[in-house]
C-alpha cells in the first residue's frame, strides 16, 4: 500500500495507476483527505489516497498469462506434429541438374517413340498407295517434325491439306498412346507448312476486308489449332475485326467478325 497525492482524488488515482503501472479498475483505493480548494488560495489543500492492488485481479492476470502461455506451446507443438518429416520440393525449386536430367530424358523418349511412328507412317501411305520416306528433322521434349518426303506431295497433302493434317493428328495419339504423352507431331512434306502459313495470311487480309465490306461474320472452314493460331495472331491487333474459334474438334474453325 503506498500513499499518493493530487489536486483532485482523480488526479490522485491516475498518477497511482501510473506509477504502479496497472488499470485503474485493479486499484483497491482509500481516501485519506479530500482535496479542498480554499478562499482565494487560502486554505487550500491537495487530495491523499492510499492505494493497493486488487489481489483476485492480480491472480485472474496472472493465471489469464499462464493460459496463453500455454496454449501457445500447445499450438507449437501441435505444428511440429503436424509438419510433414520432408518438405515436398517445389517445381521452381527443382536443382538445374535435375531439370537437364528430365529434359534429356524426355527427348530421348521422344525421339525413340518417334522412329517407331516414322515405320508406322510408312506402312499408313503404302497402304494409300503412296511411296514416302519419312524424315526426322528435329526432335524436341515435346514437339516433332518429320518430313514426308516424297514424289506425290499432293496426294499426301490431300484437298485443303485435309489428308496431311488428318494423319497428323493420328500421329499425336500415336505418341501418346507409347509413352510420349502431350507431344506435338508436324508433318510436312515438300514445304507445304510454310506455303500454308503464307496462304493463312492472304486468307486472313480477305476475309477482313469481306467482314468490312458487308459488316457480316466470315466463317472459315475447319482447320488444326495450330493454323486456328496463327489466324488468331494474326489479327488480334486488328482494329477493325475480332476473331474467335466455333465448333468442336476436328471440325473446328475461325470466325472473324465486325468488332463493334
Amino acid at each position: 500500500m503506498g500513499r499518493y497525492t493530487g489536486e483532485t482524488v482523480e488526479q490522485a488515482v491516475a498518477s497511482a495507476s501510473k506509477r504502479i503501472g496497472v488499470a485503474k479498475e485493479q486499484l483497491e483505493i482509500t481516501i485519506v483527505q479530500q482535496a479542498r480548494h480554499g478562499f482565494l488560495g487560502i486554505g487550500r489543500r491537495n487530495a491523499i489516497i492510499e492505494v493497493s492492488v486488487n489481489k483476485t485481479q492480480k491472480k485472474a492476470e496472472k493465471h489469464e498469462q499462464i493460459q496463453k502461455s500455454h496454449n501457445t506451446k500447445r499450438q507449437s507443438k501441435r505444428q511440429r506434429d503436424l509438419k510433414p518429416r520432408y518438405e515436398p520440393v517445389k517445381e521452381n525449386e527443382v536443382d538445374p541438374a535435375e531439370m537437364k536430367r528430365r529434359h534429356e530424358q524426355n527427348v530421348k523418349r521422344v525421339k525413340k517413340v518417334s522412329q517407331d511412328l516414322a515405320k508406322y507412317l510408312k506402312d499408313v501411305f503404302k497402304n494409300l498407295g503412296i511411296e514416302v520416306n519419312p524424315i526426322i528433322k528435329d526432335v524436341r521434349s515435346h514437339e516433332v517434325k518429320i518430313d514426308l518426303q516424297s514424289e506425290q506431295s499432293g496426294r499426301i497433302i490431300g484437298h485443303h491439306g485435309r489428308r496431311i493434317n488428318a494423319i497428323e493428328q493420328i500421329s499425336n495419339a500415336f505418341m501418346n498412346y507409347l509413352g510420349a504423352e502431350k507431344t506435338t507431331v508436324i508433318l510436312d512434306t515438300a514445304d507445304y507448312r510454310q506455303r500454308r502459313e503464307e496462304s493463312l495470311q492472304q486468307l486472313a487480309e480477305r476475309s477482313v476486308m469481306e467482314v468490312v465490306s458487308t459488316g457480316q461474320a466470315v466463317f472459315l472452314d475447319p482447320m488444326p489449332a495450330r493454323e486456328r493460331k496463327q489466324l488468331h495472331q494474326e489479327l488480334q491487333d486488328n482494329p477493325h475485326v475480332k476473331t474467335y474459334s466455333h465448333g468442336r474438334e476436328p471440325y473446328r474453325s475461325v470466325v472473324i467478325a465486325p468488332k463493334n
